[in-house]
């Protein structure tokens, strides 16, 4: 089947959105040879910035000449950028595939497996036939009961830890800590960039599966100077570090993919050495992070969905704002904090909103958005169209800045022509 044919079988076989639990997960792998018990790597949990910092650890540890199989979620343009080989995702052709690996592996075993259950067995499948000597994989959704807990890589990352998906992973910090360093396994080296209140709760986490742990201020150390960031772990201190990320948070991000960098060269025998933390910092690329994409009004977009990672990026966005003409491009899933995120937003100088809603399963109805926001606003579907209004109130030397769902700033990419080519509509739109 093509790759157009994939995707809709992919719809058509599965159940769609995400199911917490590990069962179906490990009886698809089963299925396929469990792939991912021959994988090598970093498994990396956070409410904010596990991307950027999956994103980090692989562009370090290419940058050492290793094999490394990038698997993230959700994505921007295509489904084809979850399983990253090298520096390329992988070819629609190896796409349709895989798919029809899995699929074949659901069928045979009698697994009832939801599409993030079947990606996640593909990822590893890929990883493997590829013969990987490194895969960094993203954590779907909280830790304990997400697919990619199958595996155990021998490094495990919880970058942070705020309120989001509470639903599924329980209303407090220490709650959801838990559910997160839950992805800490006997043997492995488990490193931790959560603050407050969740610190104990991961302490605790590694100390019951005998996991060494580092975390960031107890360890991990790192700070911002004239000639660029210095960063200290347990087994070295580097300095005048540049980053080819955006944003003063990329800083703790950079950290704590520094010391999975250097879990990782304990693991494989061979430290990574500082001139691959060097190339592989500036050289790295994550697309739709305070990134602008557009100019003749400046388009600024960040994948900031919770009210902690707007408020991590406010600083930012009002000097991209400010003494300009503003407008806020914003949609939302709707079962994330849209009212918290807007709450953070209305600090700026802002001309006026253009709320809108993606293509996704889980968007919010625009006119929500509109009742939560106190300014001047317009309600415009699709992304498209809203986009072009956003531009035309912006004016040529004025700023749009999108933010609130990856979805939407994949929208936005794909309308300026940027990133993979847009996948095939099928009859489904993404859950997560």
């Amino acid at each position: 089947m093509d790759y157009r044919e994939s995707l809709a079988a992919l719809a058509a076989s599965s159940r769609p959105g995400m199911r917490l639990g590990l069962d179906s997960t490990r009886a698809l792998c089963r299925e396929l040879g469990d792939p991912q018990d021959q994988l090598t790597g970093v498994l990396v949990a956070g409410t904010n910035g596990k991307g950027s910092v999956c994103a980090l650890v692989a562009a370090i540890a290419r940058a050492a000449g290793l094999r490394v199989a990038l698997l993230t979620k959700p994505h921007l343009t295509s489904y084809r950028e979850r399983v990253q080989l090298g520096e390329r995702p992988v070819a629609e052709e190896e796409f349709s595939q895989l798919a029809s690996q899995a699929l074949e592996a659901a069928r045979r075993g009698g697994v009832d497996a939801t599409h993030h259950e079947l990606l996640t067995a593909m990822g590893f499948l890929a990883a493997r036939e590829w013969g990987a000597e490194v895969t960094v994989c993203e954590v779907g959704l909280g830790g304990r009961l997400d697919a990619t807990n199958v595996w155990d890589g021998g490094v495990a990352v919880v970058v942070s830890v705020g309120l989001d998906h509470q639903a599924q992973l329980g209303n407090t910090l220490a709650q959801i800590a838990g559910e997160k360093a839950a992805i800490f396994k006997p043997g492995d080296l488990a490193i931790s960039g959560a603050l407050g209140e969740a610190r104990p709760v991961v302490r605790a986490a590694a100390a019951g599966v005998g996991a060494e742990l580092w975390q960031l201020g107890e360890g991990i150390e790192y700070a911002w100077e004239a000639a660029g960031l210095r960063v200290r772990t347990p087994a070295r201190e580097l300095a005048e570090l540049e980053l080819g990320v955006t944003g003063q948070v990329q800083g703790a991000n950079a950290a704590v993919a520094v010391a999975a960098t250097d879990g990782l060269g304990r693991l494989l025998g061979a430290e990574i050495g500082a001139g691959a933390v060097r190339q592989g910092l500036l050289g790295v690329r994550w697309p739709g992070r305070l990134e602008e994409v557009a100019t003749s009004p400046t388009v600024l977009v960040d994948a900031a969905h919770n009210p902690a990672a707007v408020e991590a990026v406010l600083g930012e966005l009002r000097a991209a704002t400010g003494g300009r003409r503003a407008v806020l491009l914003f949609g939302s899933m709707g079962d994330h904090d849209h009212a918290g995120m807007l709450a953070r937003l209305s600090s700026l100088p802002l001309r006026a909103a253009v709320f809108t809603r993606a293509d996704a399963i889980r968007a919010v109805d625009p006119e929500v958005l509109a009742r939560e926001w106190l300014g001047r606003s317009e309600r415009l579907v699709p992304v498209a169209a809203a986009l072009s209004r956003a531009r035309e109130l912006a004016g040529p030397e004025g700023a749009v800045i999108a933010l609130g769902s990856i979805y939407l700033v994949g929208e936005v990419m794909a309308e300026l022509g940027l990133g993979l080519p847009p996948d095939p509509k099928v009859a489904w739109r993404p859950a997560f």
